[in-house]
């Protein structure tokens, strides 16, 4: 504790030679670190005087205590004296010093997605967590603001009860750090992404975005589902149920294993893709994998498989399986240029639909305009049937009238539809016509059973045959000939990658 101090009224002697009684004393306390100032008040002998505000001043004053002096305080302390309150055991601080007030250290503020954690599952409204949903893809675009420096602030110096200051600390500042994908802002008080894709801190506090997103196991429980603007590297399997979408291409260490995979560019595949009935790929680019199985493919580019295709909806640019005893069996397969492998269909006479000459998509929804047409024909005649009957039966009920009106208003209604889809099949219709050197090749075996359509031709293997070769001849009809007449006269070759793996831009390296 600090000093103490006193003040005490001189003492006089009574006539009869005793000793005055003793008047009331105050008594301060400093704190060690001076900023604040206790008093007591020592009570009077009897007949002494109590304390006065005046005492307690002139000892401040005595004490070169200058600042922070609380008058209210030393009224409430001589108030209390004189009430007979023992204030010599518990003071009242009378004096205070202004202490400092340390700066704010700098921050970084990041962007909202940044901030959220990862690896956790969403909840749904019900309170349920979505396992299917884990935030580990924090999608950016370019020119996104992903981090502010928040400059630190100076101290407030503070006073103590002597007078003298005291010193305060500034807040410390903080240093942005733009990692790769990255850029600090002319005024150096941001870090700006430079190019769309992941964004992540890393463990010294760098800012980075990559165009490449890679999970490191199986898309799965794990993971969750990945959607990514740019390119996502699966070094595992895509499990059945979850799902893969990115903007630039796909490439999977495993295989798609019951999973669905979207891709706006390639889908690379080192194994197997196997649908199950669920799983299901589409790319913008080309597709490769080793095999396909039960799956449905849908690739703008070519699809170039090495073993063989079962039981698949497939369609590509062109559908190529190039292994020695590479196969398809069964399924739909559609191509705009050639569908080629060493063996089509199976001695077995599995149906095997092979469809070339056309944009698989023209291809696609002229089928489906069709089952629509077949399904509004089967509503059509059923209505007019009904509406026959009614009219034919003589019923005078309101009913009966009420129904006839039904029935003659939807069998109009299913007309106008019917009018609509066939006009559109129409115009696709006209779209049929065979892509120059559109073919189906079948290198060492094609099977009986095997349907193949080119453009709107259509035909169906009746005898096995080897190194064939499918075209439409001038006489507009499908032809067969040997395979080196067609637009290539060897079996294509799949090109063996050495390494997986994507460069910078998303594109394949070798």
């Amino acid at each position: 504790m600090g000093g103490e101090g006193g003040v005490r009224e001189p003492q006089g002697s009574s006539d009869a030679g005793r000793p005055a009684p003793r008047d009331a004393e105050v008594v301060l306390t400093v704190a060690d670190n001076a900023m604040w100032v206790e008093a007591r008040v020592v009570p009077p002998e009897p007949g002494g005087k109590n304390i006065t505000r005046e005492q307690v001043l002139e000892a401040l004053t005595q004490g070169k205590i200058v600042y922070g002096i609380n008058h209210e305080a030393i009224n409430r302390l001589v108030e209390m004296a004189e009430k007979g309150f023992r204030m010599d055991r518990e003071g009242v601080v009378v004096a205070e010093g202004r202490r400092p007030v340390d700066g704010e250290d700098g921050a970084i503020v990041h962007h909202p997605l940044l901030q959220t954690p990862a690896g956790y599952p969403r909840l749904t409204q019900d309170g349920r967590a979505d396992f299917f949903d884990l935030n580990l893809v924090r999608n950016v675009a370019r020119e996104t603001v992903l981090a502010t420096r928040k400059p630190p602030t100076r101290g407030e110096p503070g006073m103590d009860v002597y007078g003298r200051p005291v010193k305060a600390r500034d807040g410390r500042d903080v240093r942005l750090r733009a990692g790769p994908g990255t850029r600090l802002s002319p005024d150096g008080q941001s870090v700006i992404a430079t190019v769309e894709g992941h964004a992540s801190i890393s463990h010294s506090g760098e800012v980075t975005v990559s165009p490449i997103f890679t999970v490191p196991g199986d898309v799965g429980y794990g993971s969750g589902n990945i959607d990514f603007v740019g390119t996502v590297v699966v070094r595992g399997d895509v499990t059945q149920g979850f799902s893969v979408k990115a903007g630039g291409n796909v490439e999977v260490h495993g295989g798609i294993m019951g999973g669905t995979v979207e891709a706006g560019g390639d889908v690379l595949v080192r194994y197997g893709i196997v649908g199950g009935g669920r799983g299901r790929v589409k790319a913008g680019g080309k597709v490769r994998c080793r095999f396909i199985e039960s799956a449905e493919v849908e690739a703008g580019g070519d699809v170039v498989v090495s073993d063989g295709i079962l039981g698949s909806q497939v369609s590509g640019d062109s559908v190529v399986v190039a292994g020695g005893r590479g196969s398809i069996v069964g399924g739909r397969i559609r191509a705009r240029k050639e569908i080629s492998a060493h063996t089509l269909g199976s001695a077995m006479g599995a149906t095997t639909d092979l469809q070339v000459g056309v944009p698989p998509a023209v291809r696609a929804e002229l089928d489906q305009i069709r089952e629509q047409l077949a399904r509004l024909d089967d509503r059509f005649g059923q209505v007019s049937r009904t509406a026959t009957y009614l009219s034919t039966t003589g019923q005078a009920a309101e009913a009966g009238r009420i129904s006839r009106e039904f029935a003659e208003k939807s069998r109009r209604l299913t007309g106008a539809e019917r009018q609509q889809l066939a006009a559109r099949a129409a115009a696709l219709q006209q779209q049929l016509a065979p892509v120059p050197g559109a073919c189906v090749k079948g290198f060492d075996a094609v099977y009986p059973g095997v349907r193949i359509t080119i453009g709107a031709e259509r035909h169906v293997v009746v005898d096995q045959s080897t190194n064939s070769c499918f075209i439409l001849g001038e006489d507009g009809e499908i032809t067969l000939v040997p395979a080196w007449q067609g637009s290539g006269n060897q079996p294509p070759a799949v090109k063996r990658r050495r390494r997986w793996e994507v460069s910078d831009n998303g594109g394949e390296t070798h």
